[in-house]
């Protein structure tokens, strides 16, 4: 038998790297978005965990491209690796949202690291308005913000839009929420997954939540996203 390491091609060098500087920059991007301070044998450690190549591109040399500065055995972004990490962090969340949210993908994880490599910014960019401009991942981390998020543009039509921009008579299928009353509507069935019935938007929004009625102001109906059944 064929050993697994011979019978999958291995990436080029180049390939290689950048992936690998990809996923070190988004790992030291999670660590300070948890107001944590990653040092180089943790980053390094962690990155080998997720990698099958323990030969191959390092912490170190990254500072020598100008992507992070190593001082005392703590790693920090240089502005050029910040803006970078910035850039794969946003393309695997929206990858996140996609693969769960819209095509269901029950293993959506690993296809959304291989595909954060693979995009343009342009493709990026459609994905985020296609999907309305999600603030958050499937795990609730929040997801940078784009030019086209800035600028509110609608180069597609978006499959996920706010409540508020619904149709009366429609049947949705919530996507994620976004408002301070999260708990209060988990609390009545409003929930990621909830399939929910638009009945009228003024003078409020009238929900049905499987047998339950429920109203809400139109601030509140702004932060529900959600995508036609």
């Amino acid at each position: 038998m064929i050993p697994e390491e011979l019978r999958r091609p291995r990436a080029a060098p180049e390939t290689e790297k950048r992936q690998f500087e990809d996923e070190a920059l988004e790992t030291l991007w999670e660590f300070q978005e948890q107001g944590r301070q990653a040092t180089l044998e943790q980053l390094q450690s962690e990155l080998q965990l997720q990698s099958e190549v323990k030969d191959g591109p390092s912490v170190l040399a990254m500072q020598t491209d100008g992507l992070v500065t190593i001082s005392d055995g703590k790693v920090d972004f240089t502005e050029a690796g910040r803006l970078r990490a910035r850039d794969i962090t946003r393309r695997h969340r929206l990858a996140e949202r996609l693969f769960a949210d819209i095509l269901a993908l029950p293993e959506y994880e690993v296809d959304a690291c291989r595909f954060e490599h693979a995009i343009s910014p342009e493709v990026e960019e459609a994905i985020c308005t296609f999907l309305g401009h999600p603030p958050t991942c499937p795990h609730n981390r929040p997801i940078p913000r784009g030019k086209c998020c800035r600028l509110y543009a609608r180069k597609v039509t978006p499959l996920v839009a706010s409540l508020a921009d619904s149709q009366v008579g429609e049947e949705f299928k919530v996507v994620f929420l976004r408002t301070p009353m999260i708990d209060r509507l988990a609390g009545i069935g409003l929930v990621a997954g909830a399939e929910v019935r638009l009945i009228q938007k003024k003078p409020s929004y009238v929900l049905k939540v499987d047998e339950t009625t429920i109203a809400v102001d139109e601030e509140v109906a702004k932060g529900i996203f959600v995508k036609k059944i």
